[in-house]
């Protein structure tokens, strides 16, 4: 009966370190509330733009510019939140690796049932604990360090993909728009005209077929407007959803388009054409994830090839114990190993070291692919501009055009109808023009994707990262 306390004692020490298990549902209708409920004038999103070095005069914002669109999304998009929580689950191994191997405590007690022996009683404690050879924990320490910064990667790697979604998408919104401005102008020109035929045709000037196929054209047009405008409204949900908005509250204010599309426009040209080659490639050979990532595989793969080479040397359990029976006191001590074999070891150790080269083969296949896009990106940069350079001649020629089409109009030279068949004319000019900005613009974007260096605003310090 005397050894009951001491039972009593180890299961209150064992008990005190249980963590309960605490149930915790997922509801989706409170999920679709507060995602109802999440908007710019949130009090949280204003403290972090103020942290972020909005001033009070700019909140809450007043309307969506580049700078404001690309802070909403670090606060409001949940797949970087999500990414972030991965990268911080991942961390948890780094503690994990420098525990020590657990250790292990036992208790025997008995009685003999004859009455033979002098003592009847038998009772007895052990205790067991490991001692690691070749610094394996300090090794599993360095491999979970490794692979934890390889989850940070992915989380800026998560950030820097849904910034250049919506880069594009964001562009793609504003191109669409510029073009539905000028297919409306368009069609308004060919209903024009189109009444003119009307007229000339009760008065027999034209016949049916000529009046048919500009009616052709004009309905042509408009189904083509239909569906830029459709499309329209399928981007601008989908730049919402980039954000982490709802479409009600990314509306609540309105997206300044011209004042993004003169930045973006003016950044990629300043950034683009003052940069030599070898500068570009030094940017992106330092600041890509990518090849950071890369990099971090391969120290992961060097870390499992010193975990294996120090798995040759065998750990010991020690095994201490006390027995007490029939009136003999018995001290123990064990000891034992697990002994591998030389093959076995062998085997491992040459697939670590394969696993090595492969992940060192990455990094030099990935390098040379992004010195080969450094020298494609220059050579797109100067085809794009030079695009652009003789789009704004053929607007000037076209502006000159217009104002003496005007000129003939008012001496009466020729009617109405020739003139609007000729402004029509002139409308695939502008749009060249328009097309040949937002090419030179995506260049830009392109930049941004292969250096992964942010060009168009600020370096953001990702949400809570530490």
């Amino acid at each position: 009966m005397s050894v009951k306390p001491y039972l009593i004692i180890i299961l209150i020490i064992s008990g005190c370190s249980y963590i309960p298990f605490n149930k915790k549902n997922i509801e989706t209708k409170e999920i679709t509330e507060l995602i109802k409920k999440s908007d710019i004038y949130n009090e949280d999103f204003s403290q972090f733009l103020i942290t972020q070095g909005f001033n009070d005069d700019e909140l809450p914002i007043k309307n969506w510019g580049l700078k404001e669109l690309i802070y909403a999304q670090q606060f409001f998009n949940p797949e970087l939140k999500t990414a972030k929580m991965k990268w911080e689950m991942v961390k948890t191994n780094e503690v994990i690796a420098n525990l020590r191997p657990a250790s292990s405590i036992g208790l025997e007690i008995g009685r003999e049932t004859t009455n033979k022996e002098l003592s009847k009683k038998i009772f007895g404690g052990n205790f067991s604990f490991t001692i690691e050879s070749a610094n394996k924990r300090l090794i599993r320490y360095e491999l979970a360090l490794n692979k934890s910064q390889l989850a940070l990667i992915d989380y800026q790697i998560t950030n820097w993909k849904l910034r250049l979604n919506l880069f594009n998408k964001l562009l793609d919104f504003i191109e669409n728009q510029e073009f539905i401005r000028l297919s409306k102008d368009e069609l308004r020109l060919k209903q024009s005209v189109m009444n003119m035929m009307k007229k000339r045709l009760e008065a027999g000037i034209v016949s049916q077929i000529d009046l048919d196929m500009k009616t052709i054209e004009f309905n042509k047009k408009n189904q083509e407007l239909l569906e830029l405008q459709m499309e329209q409204a399928l981007i601008r949900n989908q730049v919402a959803s980039l954000i982490g908005l709802s479409i009600q509250k990314f509306n609540l204010i309105t997206l300044n388009a011209k004042n993004i599309t003169s930045l973006l426009d003016d950044i990629t040209v300043s950034y683009l054409k003052d940069k030599e080659l070898i500068e570009l490639q030094e940017i992106s050979l330092t600041k890509r994830l990518d090849l950071r990532k890369a990099l971090s595989n391969y120290a992961i793969a060097e870390a499992k090839l010193k975990l294996e080479i120090a798995n040759q040397y065998s750990d010991y359990n020690f095994t201490p114990a006390y027995i007490y029976e029939f009136g003999t006191r018995i001290w123990s001590l064990g000891i034992d190993s697990i002994i591998n074999s030389a093959s076995r070891n062998k085997a491992f150790i040459t697939k670590a070291k394969k696993f090595r080269d492969l992940e060192a083969s990455k990094v030099i296949t990935l390098q040379l692919a992004t010195i080969n896009d450094i020298e494609e990106l220059q050579l797109n940069f100067s085809n794009k501009s030079e695009d652009l350079k003789y789009s704004k001649q053929m607007l000037e020629t076209k502006d000159k055009l217009k104002k003496q089409l005007n000129a003939r109009f008012e001496k009466g030279l020729i009617d109405r109808m020739e003139y609007e068949i000729e402004k029509i004319n002139l409308i695939d000019i502008d749009k060249k023009y328009h097309k040949a900005i937002y090419n030179l613009i995506r260049i830009g974007l392109l930049a941004e994707s292969i250096l992964q260096e942010p060009i168009f605003t600020p370096k953001i310090k990702l949400l809570n990262e530490k």
